[in-house]
């Protein structure tokens, strides 16, 4: 064969992965939950209307029709307020994307708010975010409901799904497209992104991952340093470059968060949330939260029973 074609070197993007976790579209008149998010996937956003502002690790960032959004994965996310004259929608994509470890829009520095793009390039993002919407909610129509973990339903234990050959070739599908879509995003942006990948410390994921993972125990920061072979002190100069906050408040963070979520998502009994998250009891676990939020934990999910 004369036309041998070959490319059997390893590369930076060997490890590469684009993984859709969710597309939805939001419409937001008011800013109702005004606490701090960690956010555990890679989030991309197309504004279609309004404006609106919020903080992303601590920064301010007035937001409007016409911007893309780039939210790397852990980021430390909060709402400000939402214009009055229109709601504000936007289109949003969450994912897993990653080189390694390391998110792929921290990799490439891409920008949190892009304001300028011409609006058919943006029409085509659109375009393409519906068209795979759309094949993303044919995949997942193969599943029971009940089997589905989503954010409206919260935190419970879900199935492992193992793919049977037909629904195999459907998600490769939408990991195909999946894959294109963020291609195409690079490339609408790329006069905005370095012309190689910056070098980033990813020893601050790590933890970010450990922790998640032990939030029924949560660990000591002597047990995170350790766990990336770290002092306290360099730990805790890459949380506050990283997030603006120290390892110890974002665990905190993060157990307060995931109460939140499961006080609003599920009808899961305080004592059974307050274990979940690393509470020896339910008294020590309202009392944090009180102090937190301003509000009981009864309370909260009473409040929020009484918006649907």
């Amino acid at each position: 064969m004369n036309n041998f074609m070959e490319f059997s070197n390893q590369s930076s993007l060997d490890h590469v992965n684009i993984n859709i976790r969710w597309l939805k579209e939001w419409r937001l008149t008011d800013v109702h939950h005004r606490h701090l998010f960690i956010f555990p996937y890679t989030a991309f956003w197309l504004v279609l209307s309004g404006t609106a502002t919020i903080e992303l690790n601590h920064v301010p960032y007035k937001v409007k029709a016409g911007d893309i959004v780039s939210i790397p994965s852990k980021s430390a996310q909060s709402w400000k307020e939402v214009g009055q004259d229109e709601p504000f929608c936007y289109l949003s994509l969450a994912c897993e994307a990653t080189i390694g470890v390391i998110d792929l829009i921290r990799s490439y520095s891409f920008p949190p708010i892009v304001s300028d793009i011409p609006q058919e390039e943006i029409n085509r993002l659109i375009a393409e975010w519906r068209c795979l919407a759309d094949e993303y909610n044919d995949f997942i129509q193969l599943f029971d409901d009940k089997d589905v973990k989503s954010m409206e339903k919260g935190s419970g234990s879900y199935p492992v799904f193992k793919l049977n050959t037909d629904q195999t070739i459907r998600h490769l599908r939408i990991r195909a497209k999946g894959t294109l879509w963020v291609q195409l995003l690079c490339q609408t942006l790329r006069s905005r992104l370095p012309d190689e990948p910056v070098a980033f410390d990813n020893r601050v994921f790590e933890v970010c991952d450990y922790v998640e993972k032990r939030l029924h125990e949560p660990p000591t920061l002597d047990e995170m340093a350790d766990f990336v072979s770290l002092s306290k002190e360099q730990l805790r100069t890459l949380f506050q470059a990283a997030y603006g906050i120290s390892p110890v408040k974002y665990v905190r963070h993060v157990r307060l968060q995931r109460a939140r979520d499961l006080l609003m998502l599920t009808s899961y009994p305080l004592k059974e949330i307050a274990r979940m998250i690393g509470f020896q009891d339910q008294h020590h676990f309202s009392r944090a939260f009180q102090q937190a939020e301003n509000i009981s934990p009864q309370a909260y999910r009473k409040r929020i029973a009484s918006r649907e």
